[in-house]
């Protein structure tokens, strides 16, 4: 008879909407992208629904969409925060309302987290490069001296914990903070590149964005990958196995990310979890090795 229950009346009487909210600091970000996919994969299969908020990293954005979801009395939130809402968040909390955090860990919210091994990744990314013959390896992430987000502060720091390490020679404009704003890392990369001293004989980016954007501009600028230039990228991409020279990267999980932080949150709003501490869980990343770092036994 076509009958549809009605889903207000529902959850005023359950006291629960089954809708969550991902709110990502970008969607343009593939990363992000396939670790939506995860979130809403488990929300299909375990009867939620999935609102996405796209908060561009900034924080106002993401204040308004906070102040939004709990004004529409939403289940709960996974969120890659960008570490300056921390008080709404504890306030969305302390209201019922379940908070997992995905890929961004910030230790002043006690709530579970979901993340990839930084540390690890970048030493795999170095160790790499290192066995391809590079020592000059100069490292690409955006701002974090004065950001509260870990990914960045925990590469950079692991950049240089790694290059101290394996005895590489460690200068202060190898390590650019840049924007993913193509303008802006074309400056930074010319800098690096005319600037006195030596050069880098390879480039690592912090993420996807920043990796596709050093490809195009070395490619603008005449310089070839591997020949000139290697380029490691952390985080993979779609197109970056199918690029004339495809891009070697440490690859995050995402995809099995988004679902575990999706289950998380599903089990803390069914209660499941009510009495167990927060936790913070780290996913291993993966080395996948195609041509753009002069990898021996490749053609170049």
């Amino acid at each position: 008879m076509d009958y549809r229950p009605n889903a207000l009346a529902r959850s005023l009487k359950q006291k629960k909407t089954h809708t969550i909210a991902a709110v990502v600091s970008s969607i343009l970000n593939p990363f992000m992208t396939n670790t939506i996919r995860g979130a809403e994969d488990y929300c299909k299969e375990s009867g939620f629904n999935l609102v996405l908020c796209n908060a561009d990293d900034d924080p106002k954005q993401e204040l308004a969409y906070i102040h939004t979801l709990a004004s529409k009395q939403i289940d709960g939130i996974i969120i890659s925060t960008t570490g300056r809402n921390n008080e709404a968040l504890q306030e969305l909390k302390r209201n019922g309302t379940s908070v997992v955090l995905f890929s961004r860990h910030v230790p002043e919210l006690e709530v579970d987290t979901i993340t990839v091994d930084n540390r690890a990744g970048i030493e795999m990314g170095i160790r790499h490069l290192v066995a391809n013959g590079h020592r000059n390896i100069a490292f690409f992430v955006l701002p974090y001296s004065e950001v509260p987000v870990t990914p960045r502060r925990d590469r950079a720091q692991a950049y240089r914990e790694f290059m101290r390490q394996y005895d590489l020679p460690l200068r202060e404009e190898w390590l650019v903070e840049t924007s993913n704003e193509e303008a802006i890392l074309s400056e930074r990369l010319d800098q690096l590149l005319q600037g006195p001293g030596p050069k880098p004989t390879a480039l690592f980016g912090v993420n996807d964005l920043m990796t596709m954007s050093l490809v195009r501009l070395l490619a603008n600028r005449g310089i070839r990958i591997p020949q000139d230039m290697a380029v490691l990228g952390f985080d993979d991409w779609e197109w970056a196995p199918y690029l004339p020279t495809p891009i070697t990267v440490v690859a995050q999980p995402c995809y099995d990310m988004g679902r575990r932080a999706t289950e998380r949150l599903v089990q803390r709003i069914q209660n499941n979890l009510k009495d167990v501490a927060p936790t913070l869980e780290y996913y291993e990343p993966t080395l996948i090795i195609r041509r753009s770092c002069g990898e021996i036994g490749e053609k170049n």
